[in-house]
């Protein structure tokens, strides 16, 4: 895995080496703060409430699941920008095919890309462990549900950096790339809407749970609620090397072209 490697290496250069890196991560953290600010006042508020006798039920968990539902959401947004340059700008730059030349093997060339850009990710969320301090200043939240959720969001940041790079892949244009991957992420995230109100059946098929299971959105939140279920595991882990499999292959046929 020394390709893998060295792939993994370069690509964080080129992530720290611009702005790029730098910029995402300083949107991301304001977003996620005026999220956070808007966390601390909902939680203050209901506070008040219990003091009175009433809001009853409503604990720190419950309302942190607002808080790491809307992390995995803004972080559909974020990845696009990550993803786009993974091989659109290879080929742009028209250095794509030097590393058909290099003494590396194709799905560590794809593997070693993948871990640069979730490597990335995993900073941002780290990061974003400031606010569980502030919850275990504030109270006595459930470490088990925060653990479980943050499995639930490096699972899912693979999936969508898989996704990510297969788009990457299919095209010459950063842009394009961004557009496409965060289209694509939206319409998995939307499937768990859609597939709620549709009762249609083919066969054996029925079209509504079954969009709502392709859709990321009910596995992480089982995540959330401090559930993890081995066929959510097994969604994420699919997803992802699915994706991979594919973005090799599209790689494996631009060696042909």
């Amino acid at each position: 895995m020394r390709g893998a490697v060295a792939i993994l290496k370069k690509e964080l250069k080129s992530y720290f080496y611009s702005p790029i890196a730098y910029v995402i991560l300083g949107v991301f953290l304001f977003i996620m703060g005026v999220i956070f600010a808007k966390f601390v006042d909902i939680y203050q508020r209901f506070n008040t409430v219990q003091r009175f006798g009433g809001a009853q039920g409503i604990t720190l968990d419950k309302l942190a699941t607002y808080l790491y539902q809307n992390m995995a959401f803004i972080l559909c947004f974020v990845t696009p920008f990550l993803t786009m340059k993974l091989y659109a700008e290879e080929k742009r730059q028209h250095t794509f095919e030097l590393l058909f030349t290099a003494p590396l093997k194709k799905f560590e060339l794809v593997f070693g890309k993948f871990l640069a850009a979730f490597s990335l990710m995993l900073i941002m969320v780290f990061v974003s462990f400031i606010y569980v301090f502030f919850m275990i200043l504030w109270g006595n939240p459930e470490l088990t549900i925060i653990g479980s959720t943050y499995l639930g969001l490096l699972l899912a940041l693979a999936c969508y950096i898989s996704l990510g790079g297969l788009i990457s892949a299919m095209t010459s244009s950063q842009a394009i790339a961004a557009i496409w991957t965060f289209i694509a992420l939206l319409l998995l995230w939307l499937l768990q809407s859609l597939g709620q109100g549709i009762t249609a059946k083919t066969g054996i098929i029925e079209w509504g749970p079954l969009l709502v299971f392709l859709s990321p959105l009910g596995h992480f939140n089982s995540f959330s609620e401090g559930l993890i279920h081995l066929k959510d595991v097994v969604y994420f882990l699919s997803f992802t090397l699915v994706a991979l499999y594919f973005t090799y292959v599209v790689v494996e046929s631009n060696r042909w072209r």
